[in-house]
């Protein structure tokens, strides 16, 4: 999996939408165990912040099998475009 970390929530969907824009498909799909359905019920209920953090910075970028040198450094040039 090829990841980023993004500064914060803003920036993470400002960069999914220049991204979109552009026909490339990149996501998050992080989200804390303690605030998911399925475990919430059993947490302790301690302040887990860098679990959070993560929730809301981190941005799965494109990998597939014929994902091509080309396809990569465009992505790359969108993303160090976003402002």
């Amino acid at each position: 999996m090829f990841y980023i970390l993004c500064s914060n929530l803003h920036e993470r969907t400002a960069l999914i939408d220049s991204l979109k824009k552009e026909c490339v498909s990149a996501v998050f799909h992080y989200l804390s165990l303690h605030n998911s359905e399925f475990y919430r019920h059993k947490h302790d209920g301690r302040m887990l912040p860098e679990s959070n953090r993560y929730s809301d910075c981190l941005l799965r970028l494109p990998m597939y099998y014929d994902l091509t040198d080309g396809d990569i450094e465009r992505i790359c040039k969108i993303i160090t475009s976003v402002q």
